[in-house]
This record gives structure tokens, sequence and C-alpha cells, in this order.
């Protein structure tokens, strides 16, 4: 899919919520600037929570919004985990228990076996300025 604006990268992403089973683990990937926070909010507004709420977790690694139907948008970003032993200080273990709960993983990579295989993954490629080939 090739997006030509942050609002279609958006909108691509609000209409993918609706594909979602009631649980998911999203592994995010593309480079700095690529769009990943972007499809975060559109994932939210899709689910049923407000977009507005989104931001980048770099600092906090991990942050969670509620959407509609009790369930909860958990939004991690693994740029500054260094390994999967991090992921103990953010539950990780709780989380993957939690049947409420869509995961969508900023830079997951960084903590790839930790996944479990049966994850969603989705890479987002900067073409240009405003341009994205979403895979």
């Amino acid at each position: 899919m090739i997006t030509k604006s942050e609002q279609e990268t958006h909108d691509f992403a609000r209409n993918y919520a609706s594909t979602l089973p009631s649980f998911a683990i999203i592994a995010l990937e593309g480079e700095l600037g690529a769009g990943k926070t972007c499809f975060v909010r559109g994932l939210c507004e899709g689910l049923g929570g407000d977009p507005r709420q989104v931001n980048s977790p770099t600092f906090t690694i991990m942050q969670e919004y509620e959407v509609a139907n009790g369930k909860r948008l958990v939004h991690i970003d693994a740029y500054r985990l260094t390994g999967e032993d991090e992921l103990e200080t953010i539950g990780w273990d709780e989380l993957l228990q939690d049947r409420d709960a869509i995961i969508a993983i900023e830079w997951a990579s960084k903590i790839k076996i930790a996944i479990p295989h049966d994850h969603l993954s989705i890479e987002i490629e900067h073409i240009d300025l405003h341009t994205r080939k979403i895979n």
C-alpha cells in the first residue's frame, strides 16, 4: 500500500484496525520518521479511542490508551531497550496474557525474540517527504 500523506497513513491504519482479532500484537518497523506513531494514532481511532492522546513513548517505553468495548491499546517503543530482558520492567508477561489488549510495538526488531510467532508485521518505508510504502 502506498500512502501519499500523513492523513492517508492514519486512515490506512484506522481501517486496518477493523481487521484485527480481539487480541493482537503488531510489530511495527520503519526508519525514524517513517510514520510508526502516525500508524498507531490511526489504530487508536479505528479501535474507538482518541487518536489525539497518542504520542511516541520513546522515553516512557510504554503508554496505554482506552479504546472501545473495554479494550486497550498498548503502545510500546522498543527503540531504547537494550534487549528482551528489559521487558520485565513493563510487565511484558502479563501483557501477553491480557486478552483485552491490542499491542503495537515500534522498533519491534529490538525485542524480536520475545514477540510471539503469531504476531502481525507492518513495515513502513519512507519513500519521500510525504509518501510511504506500507507492507
